[in-house]
C-alpha cells in the first residue's frame, strides 16, 4: 500500500466524525459495566483537550499571524482528539490490565496510532509541524488525567471479560466510521474572526 494512502488512512481516524461516537462508546461502555466514575472521568478527560483545542484555534486563527516565528494558524485538532481519545482509551485498558507488558502494548500501540494521525496531518499538507505539535500537547491531557484516576471500580473486578468485550465496541466503531468527515473547520475560522473583530483586536 502506498504510503499517502497509509497515511490518509491514520488521518481519517483523527476526524470529529469518528472521534466523538468513539468517546461517547466508550463512555456508554464503561457505565454499562458498572464503572460509572470511570465514564464521567472519561468524559471529563476528553472534553478538556477538545475544549482546549477549539479555544486555541479561536485565538490562533484571526491572531496567528502576529506571531509568524511560530507558523501556527490552526492548531490541529484530527492531532489533539487522536491522542485524547486513542492514548486514553489505552490507558483505560490498561487500567483493567493487571500484566505489565499487556499494559505496555496497548499503550504503546495506541501512542504510535496517534502520532501515525499527527504526521499525517504534517505530510497531507493540512497542518505545519508547529500546529501539529501545539495539537499534541493539548490532546495529552487526557492520557494524563485517566492515568491518574487510580484504579477501577472494585465493583468491576469478578467481570473483566465484560469490560474488555465493552471496550471493543468503540475500536469496530471507529473502523466503521473511518472516511467520514465532519467539517467544523470552517465554521471555527469564521466565528473566530467575527469573534476577534467584535473585540476589535487581531486585526
Amino acid at each position: 500500500m502506498p504510503i499517502a494512502q497509509i497515511l490518509t488512512f491514520m488521518t481519517e481516524l483523527g476526524d470529529q466524525a469518528v472521534i466523538l461516537p468513539f468517546a461517547a462508546t466508550v463512555a456508554i461502555a464503561l457505565a454499562a459495566a458498572g464503572a460509572r466514575r470511570e465514564a464521567l472521568l472519561w468524559c471529563v478527560a476528553i472534553f478538556v483537550p477538545l475544549f482546549a483545542t477549539l479555544v486555541a484555534k479561536i485565538v490562533f486563527v484571526p491572531c496567528g499571524h502576529l506571531l509568524p516565528g511560530l507558523g501556527i494558524r490552526s492548531p490541529s485538532g484530527h492531532a489533539a482528539a487522536a491522542i485524547a481519545a486513542y492514548g486514553g482509551f489505552a490507558v483505560l485498558w490498561a487500567k483493567f490490565a493487571d500484566d505489565r507488558r499487556l499494559q505496555a502494548l496497548f499503550i504503546s500501540t495506541a501512542f504510535l496510532a496517534s502520532i501515525g494521525v499527527a504526521v499525517s496531518r504534517v505530510y497531507l499538507g493540512a497542518h505545519s509541524l508547529s500546529e501539529v505539535l501545539i495539537g499534541s500537547a493539548i490532546g495529552l491531557s487526557a492520557p494524563a488525567l485517566l492515568w491518574r484516576m487510580g484504579p477501577p471500580a472494585d465493583a468491576l473486578s469478578p467481570r473483566p471479560r465484560l469490560v474488555f468485550l465493552l471496550l471493543l465496541l468503540p475500536l469496530a466503531l471507529a473502523f466503521l466510521l473511518r472516511g467520514r468527515t465532519l467539517s467544523v473547520e470552517g465554521h471555527i475560522a469564521a466565528f473566530a474572526i467575527r469573534l476577534m473583530s467584535a473585540f476589535g483586536v487581531c486585526g
